[in-house]
């Protein structure tokens, strides 16, 4: 008797511990969500279609037009599962199928914005998905958001894209002797490679293989002239087994723990996402202020994915106050 009720106690324990990671944080004072205006965006697969591979017209029939300032989703928003669908079956940009099997080529994302009490407020909902290779045992999904206030080159263009390149991790072009390099610690080279980073960080980013610029390194003084100039995408994390995180993309990904950022749930198959973010700047912040418009990118970490096995929005503005392909108004 005295066995049992020890191994019913070590059971409820575990299950406990898995579900405590999801009620993560109480319950933000959020808008009336069911008065706020939805749109449906598609997170698709993206292999390893990279700025560089955007801007190869031998990769992508689209580069001339980015190079003109189209932006990608002027092009492709209504195509994404299509295309995304030939890249999981190995037909272009992923060469490496095994990781790719069973990802969802795109996962349709209800996504809210609304502004209220001087806080913005973005939503984000979507099915959980199944089956594929589990690389992040700690968080069986994450969701992560990229702002810019219309200062990184590609920022308008791509949303994320701006970040993405060939040599950092996981991807063709990674140099995973970067982690030996002097400045390791600053740029956050990792024993896997680079993490993300803009192109004004560096001094050169080639198109020709490999392609990337991670050790195209500026100085110090040039890094933080920068921030200050609010060249930089400002992000936020929310992962599923772990505190929410934010910080900046320019140098490299850099991010730290944030509990107030964000809430999320699972309820009957489907995660619901929640950040919140005062209005105003500040270090490492981008300055939101109502009646102004924003660019933004989105990614969903779904089944345990981590790197670039994720799904990805194209990129979009956000309006805070005002009109945008987001539009973020008062509740």
């Amino acid at each position: 008797m005295k066995n049992d009720l020890i191994t019913k106690s070590l059971v409820a324990t575990s299950v406990a511990a898995l579900v405590a990671p999801l009620a993560v944080a109480p319950a933000h004072a959020s808008p009336d969500w069911n008065k706020v205006p939805a749109k449906t965006v598609n997170a698709f697969y993206p292999g390893v279609a990279s700025m560089e591979w955007m801007l190869n017209t031998g990769d992508h029939s689209g580069a001339r037009g980015i190079r003109k300032g189209e932006t990608c989703a002027s092009c492709h928003e209504t195509e994404t599962a299509e295309f995304a669908r030939k890249i999981v079956e190995g037909k272009k940009a992923e060469p490496s199928l095994d990781n790719a099997k069973g990802r969802a080529a795109a996962i349709p994302v209800k996504v809210q914005a609304a502004v209220d009490d001087g806080t913005l407020y973005l939503r984000f909902q979507w099915k959980a998905g199944s089956g594929a290779r589990k690389h992040d045992e700690k968080n069986p999904a994450k969701l992560a958001v990229m702002l810019d206030a219309g200062k990184v080159e590609y920022g308008a263009i791509g949303g994320c894209w701006a970040t993405c390149h060939d040599d950092l991790r996981s991807m063709p072009d990674v140099n995973t002797a970067a982690k030996d390099h002097p400045r390791a610690k600053e740029y956050d080279f990792r024993a896997d490679g680079p993490t993300k980073y803009i192109k004004e960080s560096r001094s050169d980013i080639s198109t020709a293989r490999p392609r990337g610029g991670w050790d195209k390194l500026k100085s110090a003084a040039d890094n933080e002239a920068l921030l200050k100039d609010g060249k930089f995408l400002e992000m936020w994390q929310w992962r599923s087994g772990e505190p929410p995180r934010s910080g900046t993309v320019s140098t490299a990904r850099l991010l730290k723990a944030d509990k107030d950022l964000a809430e999320g749930r699972l309820d009957n198959g489907v995660y619901t996402v929640t950040f919140k973010r005062k209005l105003g700047g500040g270090p490492g912040k981008v300055d939101l202020q109502m009646g102004k418009t924003y660019n933004i990118g989105f990614a969903v970490h779904d089944d345990h994915s981590n790197w670039r096995y994720h799904q990805v929005s194209l990129g979009y503005t956000l309006g805070v106050g005002t009109k945008g392909d987001l539009s973020a108004m008062k509740d």
